[in-house]
């Protein structure tokens, strides 16, 4: 497989056009090893996101925003 990956590499060294047409035959395989394997696992592989990443959202009643952990509530009954 590495041998493989290598030869293709150089190849696209020296054509831009061939590098686009791998880029759509890889996404392509991608495309039906994600089907396959929803169909014989039974699990869906989400697709990646592009995009920014946001600061993640903190529970002010936890007390993470502060650093410090709440106590958890003793309700003994």
């Amino acid at each position: 497989m590495a041998r493989i990956i290598e030869s293709v590499a150089d190849s696209v060294e020296s054509s831009p056009q061939l590098a686009g047409q791998i880029a759509d035959n890889l996404t392509a395989i991608v495309s039906y090893q994600r089907i396959l394997t929803k169909k014989i696992v039974g699990l869906r592989i989400r697709v990646k996101q592009k995009g920014t990443a946001k600061q993640p959202w903190l529970n002010a009643n936890t007390g993470v925003l502060q650093g410090k952990r709440k106590p958890p509530s003793s309700s003994k009954a």
